[in-house]
């Protein structure tokens, strides 16, 4: 049986979706998992956390701070030695900047290998060209620490070749879900509804899609925006909101539960993802489980998974007025919105949680004989 310890310190959103899902799926005869997680970001995890001893796995808190803290690094770094020395794991598995960069240290001192999904370097997110050198150089630092990396995008793997990783540590692992149930042919709506599903975030883009809105509903006037979920941004949305006087055709409906995303999302006619930067976004794979096409900024992995045009509509990043272009599109066509909608489904073949599972299970084990 390989040991593996993940380690997370970023648990909300696609990271700890895919840890979820990871863990759920790999072979229990084959991998004894254990978790060095960290509640501080998102308290909620601790529901998580509570599902997974439920199942008899190990899970020791680790606080670990976001961002630059040496002094607090320093610490978690400490006991996240401990923690490996005390489960004696075989392999490491880190994921996102900040557990990653601690689990490499920490493989180096107990002598055990690490794999590292970064989700999105952390460079490549909108932090300031002097943060952005900082992150580059720490990634470079810890290179050799590394004993294979998974990305799950195509940018994430130019990105560490670039960084100068060994094109032979590299693996490819988009994220996948699990197989959509039958649908239903959609009803007719006399109201179309374009839904947002995410954190209220820079890196997700709301204030994009609210700029987008006041435009789109100009040319339809029948058309609402039901926002999902919560984050620092709300506030500033509600503003916006208020200065565009978009209240009639926009509702923040606030927080939603992982298990209620198919079920919101089957009650909107096209879900926007106008993020600024990504990895191998859930939200796209979700959309297309429920049978809903997609208008996505081509941003991180995005362009991997949606073939414009014929599996949903990529837009240049960062750009509301393309943003709005494309939902007119698709908004304007039933017919369209149908075929979008099927090819998305069609295209989850490629991505499904038993191959990722499979494919990082492979990696674990060449990891551990050290033919990574």
């Amino acid at each position: 049986m390989i040991k593996v310890l993940q380690v997370l310190e970023a648990t909300e959103g696609g990271t700890r979706h895919h840890l979820r899902d990871l863990v759920g799926a790999l072979d229990p005869a084959e991998f004894r998992v254990d978790l060095a997680v960290s509640c501080g970001r998102d308290p909620a995890f601790r529901d998580d956390v509570a599902a997974y001893v439920s199942r008899g796995l190990s899970v020791v808190e680790v606080p670990m701070r976001r961002g630059l803290a040496p002094a607090a690094d320093l610490t978690s770094l400490i006991r996240l030695v401990r923690c490996v020395r005390r489960m004696r794991p075989d392999v490491i598995h880190a994921h996102s900047s900040k557990a990653g960069f601690l689990s490499r240290l920490a493989g180096v001192v107990c002598g055990v290998p690490v794999v590292y999904t970064p989700h999105v370097f952390s460079f490549l997110m909108d932090c300031g060209k002097g943060r952005r050198r900082l992150y580059r150089f720490l990634e470079r630092c810890v290179r050799g620490a590394t004993a294979a990396l998974v990305a799950v995008s195509e940018e994430e793997m130019r990105e560490a070749l670039a960084l100068g990783y060994a094109r032979e540590r590299i693996r490819l692992v988009p994220n996948g879900v699990s197989a959509p149930a039958r649908q239903e042919p959609a009803c007719a709506r006399a109201v179309l509804r374009v839904g947002f599903f995410g954190r209220l975030t820079r890196q997700k883009g709301p204030d994009l899609l609210l700029e987008a809105a006041a435009d789109v509903v100009a040319h339809v006037p029948q058309v609402r925006f039901e926002v999902y979920g919560e984050g620092e941004m709300a506030g500033a949305l509600r503003a916006q909101i208020e200065k565009s006087q978009l209240a009639a055709c926009v509702r923040l409906n606030g927080a939603y539960a992982q298990g209620e995303a198919l079920d919101l999302m089957r009650q909107v006619d096209v879900v926007a993802v106008p993020s600024r930067w990504e990895g191998c976004p859930y939200v796209v794979l979700e959309a297309w489980q429920a049978g809903v096409p997609v208008v996505a900024s081509a941003v991180g992995g995005v362009p991997d998974l949606i073939r414009n045009g014929v599996n949903g509509v990529c837009v240049r990043a960062r750009d509301a007025e393309a943003l709005c272009d494309g939902l007119l599109e698709v908004l304007r066509d039933p017919q369209r919105r149908l075929q979008l909608a099927a090819q998305g489904r069609a295209a989850l073949s490629a991505y499904t949680i038993e191959a990722m599972a499979g494919a990082v299970g492979e990696i674990y084990r060449r990891v551990r004989v050290g033919r990574a």
